[in-house]
């Protein structure tokens, strides 16, 4: 299941060089991880709600062409592995032109997020996740 976010950067989210801002595209990758759960009908509130999380423990950018103000993007969010306790997402930016997304990749991040309880040790993958994914069991 791959989900697509649209971005455009806006003008104070540049930096002196008149590219996106670095921090920036962390914001718009943590973005469009909820909207890909939203389109599995979850959310973070209705995760903290049954006293699950999901939460960041690392991500890796790979920067390969600045972003500068009103450029468009599409960013893909897809699941790269699940595994017993964390989801890797493998997500990619591509510039929009003439409404659709186009090559090359400007910038790529893995993402490793893990649910944790409670306690706040990770626990295993809530079976909703993997049966909405297409993973059951683990």
């Amino acid at each position: 299941h791959a989900h697509v976010s649209r971005f455009r950067a806006r003008s104070y989210e540049m930096d002196s060089y008149r590219h996106l801002n670095n921090g920036v595209y962390v914001s718009w990758f943590e973005q469009a991880r909820l909207e890909w759960l939203q389109s599995l009908g979850f959310s973070y509130d209705g995760f903290a709600d049954r006293e699950e999380w999901i939460v960041v423990a690392r991500t890796e950018i790979d920067f390969r062409a600045p972003l500068h103000q009103d450029d468009e993007v599409a960013l893909e969010t897809r699941v790269e592995r699940l595994g017993r306790t964390s989801v890797t997402f493998r997500q990619r930016m591509r510039r929009v032109h003439d409404g659709r997304a186009v090559e090359p990749v400007l910038c790529e991040a893995l993402t490793v997020m893990v649910f944790t309880g409670p306690e706040g040790g990770s626990i295993p993958i809530p079976e909703d996740v993997r049966e909405a994914v297409g993973v059951v069991g683990g």
